[in-house]
């Protein structure tokens, strides 16, 4: 990329950057730092001090996000190693909180640590148009399920509480019906925009402005909104 940038005369002059420095000066705004010039119109080299600040900045930030992603997987491994070995918790209400844990896997796996990049990078998606609409259907899955599955154990410790049979007709197989619904519905709320339904800016919007975001198409933003808050809310 070629920047302007004034001289003594009165007349501009260009000069190529590296992509280096320009990550730099796109992840902390110091352009203007990066493009002082001395009296003969030659470029200056920024101060070593914002470099390692920078530098610093960056890797503090990886540190803070790699161990949200470790702890996030280690506590749902905790959770699915608790309930398969120990008997008394292999309840059929636990086996709501079995499925959610490993929808809350999925988001610390697959989710999570490309999300971690894509902050690092400072929003800059690099990885292409397939891999963001599989990135954003993952995320929209993930956290789909995950809220889905916090409804229906609101509403079978409801039942559980206010109906005192309600113990007595809750059976495995309700119960799978149950998971089978919450993740029925997530699949069908996050490769909505796979089969087609996303606006006509995504790709351009991958590739030229280099954001990854869900589709924007106003039909699907209602329907996910829909599906993934406000039913739930009113369910709650």
């Amino acid at each position: 990329m070629i920047f302007t940038i004034p001289s003594n005369d009165g007349n501009p002059s260009f000069e190529n950057w590296t992509n280096s420095s320009l990550f730099i000066s796109k992840y902390n705004n110091i352009s203007t730092l990066l493009s002082e010039n001395d009296d003969k119109g030659n470029l200056i080299e920024p101060p070593l001090s914002v470099l390692e600040s920078d530098l610093t900045g960056v890797v503090c930030l990886s540190i803070l996000l790699g161990f949200i992603i470790l702890t996030t997987i280690a506590g749902n491994i905790f959770v699915l190693a608790a309930i398969l070995r120990e008997r008394n918790l292999q309840t059929l209400s636990n086996y709501l909180v079995f499925s959610l844990a490993i929808a809350d896997l999925m988001v610390a796996c697959l989710v999570m640590p490309i999300g971690a990049q894509y902050e690092v990078m400072n929003q800059e998606w690099i990885l292409g148009s397939a891999m963001c609409e599989i990135w954003t259907s993952g995320d929209v899955l993930c956290c789909t399920a995950s809220i889905l599955h916090l409804v229906a154990i609101a509403v079978d410790r409801y039942c559980a509480v206010t109906n005192i049979n309600y113990v007595q007709y809750r059976s495995p197989r309700r119960v799978g019906f149950m998971i089978v619904t919450v993740w029925g519905v997530s699949f069908l709320v996050s490769f909505a925009p796979i089969l087609g339904w996303k606006d006509e800016e995504f790709s351009l919007r991958v590739q030229v402005e280099k954001r990854c975001l869900v589709s924007q198409d106003i039909g699907y933003q209602i329907f996910a909104t829909c599906a993934t808050f406000y039913v739930p809310l009113l369910v709650s």
